[in-house]
């Protein structure tokens, strides 16, 4: 039988307005707004209800961002081709 973490538990929960986890989320979605558009991220950004859309948003938006940041730290450093 498979476990469950709470957090897996707390999936179907609606994220709250006002939580720290929303706050983040906005974060990401105005990074993900530089790499995607305004519109293609706010058309993903939309789907997110529950934790647990949060949570595969958080996972999705993570590698580009992270990528992109390399990228950058790259060129900066006069490494980036």
């Amino acid at each position: 039988m498979t476990q469950t973490t709470p957090a897996q538990e707390r999936d179907h929960e609606p994220v709250p307005d006002s939580s720290t986890l929303m706050g983040l989320l906005y974060v990401l979605r105005k990074a993900h707004m530089e790499l995607v558009g305004k519109d293609a991220a706010h058309q993903r950004f939309s789907q997110v209800a529950t934790r647990g859309d949060a949570r595969a948003y958080i996972h999705e938006v993570m590698a580009p961002l992270k990528a992109e940041r390399e990228k950058r730290r790259q060129q900066r450093l006069g490494g980036g081709k």
